[in-house]
């Protein structure tokens, strides 16, 4: 005992005038324990170092203010994989384990583990037989060499490499399934209207041509009375149903009417001249790659007005200028009963 006012691992703090623990002015350190009030007199001179090693059969991890006493033995069916050292207590791994980094993990191949458990020992006899050189004053310990981990740099190389593959190949299936499922729902839109996929080039050049026709024909709006002159009366006079019935016809309709083409009304004109709110029309058009807009506009008509015919489709189309699509509506004649 260094102190006549304070226990081992309490020194005199002159400042508060009472009894403070070492840990309070000094660092816990793995491997070591506080010596006697920590190394200080009443008057807080250093007489001897703050530390000292733990001795053979006990240890400190750093978490302790004295060194612990090691266990003996490991409860069975554990067995002793790591003997105690003046850091760590003994690690108990079951069979076929080994001890590594403080952690038990399965035992490597034999020529690697040799190699591990001699540098284990080594290290271990090395920090036991050390002894901190005296100081009059605060000098750190030194810690513990560490043990060497295997080279896995090859295993995480190639997992890696393995992982980046399984991403590519996971997406080109994504990818794939999502087209596939396109065209089949593309295929099947409109009653199975809709027979063949159209090429982005395709598609261009069609909307093209849809807008020359439709401008074309906007410029005779002021010749003509009314799509009248169009259709036949058998195809005036016929259900609105008739258009749902004729695929060729609502083919077309769906390629002329559907697009958004900047400067040209479309179903969405055509939804709104039969009374349907903007929100519905938005939710139709949402639905696109699923189901052609037109056709629900004119599923929805015939619902809500079953005594409508061609004629009043014809109007409609005429009303907002899509005297194209009213030409295209004139080769129900052929399929129209008279």
């Amino acid at each position: 005992m260094t102190s006549d006012r304070c226990l081992d691992g309490k020194h005199w703090d002159r400042n508060q005038n009472l009894c403070v623990p070492c840990y309070t002015k000094f660092r816990i350190h793995a491997g070591y324990e506080f010596s006697a009030n920590c190394g200080l007199t009443d008057d807080g001179h250093h007489i001897e170092t703050a530390y000292k090693q733990c001795s053979k059969g006990t240890f400190n991890d750093g978490s302790y203010v004295k060194c612990q006493t090691c266990r003996s033995s490991c409860p069975n069916p554990l067995v002793i994989a790591s003997a105690c050292n003046n850091t760590s207590d003994i690690i108990c791994c079951r069979q076929r384990e080994q001890a590594l980094n403080g952690t038990c993990v399965p035992k490597l191949l034999p020529t690697t583990e040799k190699t591990i458990w001699s540098t284990t020992l080594s290290s271990t006899a090395s920090v036991a037989n050390s002894d901190p050189s005296p100081s009059s004053t605060q000098s750190l310990p030194s810690k513990s060499p560490l043990v060497d981990t295997p080279n896995l740099t090859g295993i995480y190389v190639f997992l890696g490499i393995l992982s980046a593959l399984s991403l590519v190949c996971l997406f080109f299936v994504i990818k794939r399934r999502k087209r596939n499922h396109f065209n089949g729902e593309f295929q099947k839109c409109c009653n199975g209207a809709v027979r063949e996929s159209l090429t982005k080039k395709g598609l261009e050049r069609f909307q093209q041509n849809v807008a020359y026709n439709v401008i074309k024909e906007t410029s005779k709006k002021d010749q003509t009375t009314g799509p009248s002159h169009l259709l036949a009366p058998g195809v005036q006079n016929a259900p609105l149903s008739t258009v749902l019935n004729n695929l060729d016809v609502l083919e077309e309709l769906v390629f002329v009417l559907d697009p958004d083409i900047a400067g040209v009304k479309n179903t969405r004109h055509l939804a709104s001249q039969c009374s349907f709110s903007f929100a519905w029309i938005n939710y139709a058009y949402s639905m696109k790659d699923h189901k052609s807009p037109l056709v629900a506009v004119l599923e929805g008509a015939v619902t809500k007005n079953p005594d409508w015919t061609v004629g009043d489709l014809a109007e409609m189309l005429s009303t907002i200028g899509r005297n194209d699509a009213v030409e295209i509506l004139a080769k129900l004649s052929v399929g129209v009963e008279e």
